[in-house]
């Protein structure tokens, strides 16, 4: 299952459904709830095909301005697992929001939806919305496993180095240094810098929150000198706050799908990636760090621009068949 799959399986059936009623609404009616959103309201109605129709739309006590607190309910509601919902959460969630059981949760779920999907103008907007507030808590939940990772010392230095040291010096080797001559600078002995690359790795390999690999990677970027090392940074900065990129891709899409088709179909025709890239003017660092940010730029922008991402995916696809015919070479989206 590829990224663009991936976003739209987080709002199931609520995005074609939901998505029918914005584009089947008269102009500017996207500004206002429908005339049937206070439908839980107690009033009797003689029509009773009416009275169908209101019990069908009922946002509880969800306020469509309080987009977070939704997009939480629908996280727990909808979901197990790290970051997902437990039995507690999903009963708190209920009581607070008036939530009677599960179908009545499907029937507000779907109406709040309707209406976030007449404020924005599209459900496209909804789905990146709720995207970036997931982002958030991820990044939330990643922030408490460093803490708790620092508190148990696991983020201490070895051998006087540091995890930071430990990926500069590696990004260095990478980008064509002189071990030798970076520990020699650096006033580390070859013994010395074992021992610590050792136990980094082991404590990279033990580390199920993949904090320290997190550390690890934006540490490796921070130090980097290719091409594309201030994209990486920013997006790693970005993405630490939540925001939106300051800066604009450095390559097209269609650009940067054609780098991803060369290496796979390269790959599949026994050729060496890396020398793939370098065909195409670029180095394993520079490939890295583009990626860092595309990734990013992916995310904030796959709810709005899926239908776009996918056509041009198709459309290189069927580019590098035609370019390679008789090689299967499968690439998924997925950052």
């Amino acid at each position: 299952m590829g990224f663009l799959d991936v976003i739209k399986g987080l709002f199931g059936g609520a995005v074609n459904q939901v998505q029918q009623q914005v584009d089947g609404a008269t102009p500017g009616s996207h500004a206002q709830p429908p005339a049937h959103a206070h439908a839980h309201a107690h009033v009797e109605h003689e029509d009773e095909d009416d009275a169908d129709e209101q019990q069908a739309f009922d946002t509880a006590r969800f306020d469509p301005n309080d987009e977070d607190g939704f997009f939480n309910a629908v996280l727990h509601m909808e979901s197990e697992g790290e970051g997902g919902g437990t039995d507690a959460s999903r009963a708190e969630i209920m009581a607070k929001y008036g939530i009677r059981d599960r179908s009545h949760w499907q029937t507000v779920k779907d109406s709040v939806y309707s209406v976030l999907a007449r404020k924005h103008g599209s459900m496209d907007h909804v789905m990146q919305q709720e995207t970036n507030f997931r982002m958030g808590q991820m990044q939330r939940r990643m922030q408490g496993a460093t803490a708790k990772a620092a508190a148990s010392g696991e983020l201490n230095p070895v051998e006087g180095i540091t995890l930071e040291a430990w990926a500069a010096i590696n990004a260095a080797i990478v980008q064509g240094a002189n071990l030798e001559d970076l520990l020699k600078g650096s006033g580390i002995d070859q013994a010395r810098w074992d021992r610590a690359k050792g136990e980094w790795e082991a404590r990279m390999a033990r580390d199920t929150t993949f904090a320290i690999a997190q550390i690890y990677g934006n540490a490796f970027q921070n130090a980097s000198k290719g091409k594309y090392a201030e994209f990486a940074r920013e997006a790693n900065a970005a993405r630490a706050a939540n925001r939106e990129l300051s800066m604009q891709p450095p390559v097209t899409l269609e650009q940067y799908y054609d780098i991803l088709f060369e290496q796979a179909y390269a790959s599949k025709q026994g050729k060496d990636a890396a020398q793939a890239l370098k065909d195409m003017g670029l180095s394993v660092v520079d490939w890295c760090d583009l990626s860092s940010f595309m990734g990013y730029h992916f995310y904030r922008t796959a709810g709005l621009k899926n239908r776009e991402y996918s056509d041009l995916l198709a459309k290189t696809q069927a580019k590098f068949e035609a370019k390679y015919p008789g090689v299967k070479a499968d690439v998924d989206i997925s950052f």
